[in-house]
């Protein structure tokens, strides 16, 4: 049995009641097939970065199981033709990360690797240093030519 991951999104128009009732579904099917569900987490309404099948806004429900590739493949066949999930995705990990909230596990990724792109040539103090080598270059220019 292998470790994965399970994000899927949710209608915008169904209640929290009715994500969680889904989730509680699907994890039902992996302990039926001899799976397990180490974690489940309903992750709230988020706006989406463009709309899918119209929805602008999407419930976000986060599972960690440990299950069988068979098993993950008719999940994600179960996933694809229901009608409330917009969009899912299953990733195999090699270990779950033990964090309070899944959700706030993926903010602090996702701010870790918006700090490394920082450091590109539009930071503000890179075109103070590109004005003052101008200068520099101006200046020289100046006395050779003199």
């Amino acid at each position: 049995m292998s470790l994965y991951e399970n994000v899927f999104i949710g209608r915008q128009d169904l209640s929290q009641q009715q994500i969680e009732a889904l989730g509680a579904g699907l994890g039902l099917f992996v302990t039926q097939n001899s799976g397990e569900v180490v974690r489940s987490e309903y992750c709230g309404s988020r706006n989406l970065a463009y709309p899918i099948k119209k929805n602008h806004k999407g419930h976000y429900y986060v599972m960690q199981i440990k299950v069988s590739a068979e098993t993950v493949a008719e999940l994600e066949r179960i996933m694809r033709i229901n009608d409330d999930i917009i969009r899912h995705l299953v990733v195999r990990v090699s270990k779950f990360d033990d964090k309070d909230n899944l959700i706030t596990q993926m903010k602090t990724s996702n701010d870790d690797f918006a700090a490394s792109r920082d450091s590109g040539y539009r930071h503000s103090s890179n075109r103070t240093n590109v004005a003052e080598s101008g200068a520099v270059v101006a200046a020289e220019a100046e006395e050779v030519s003199a």
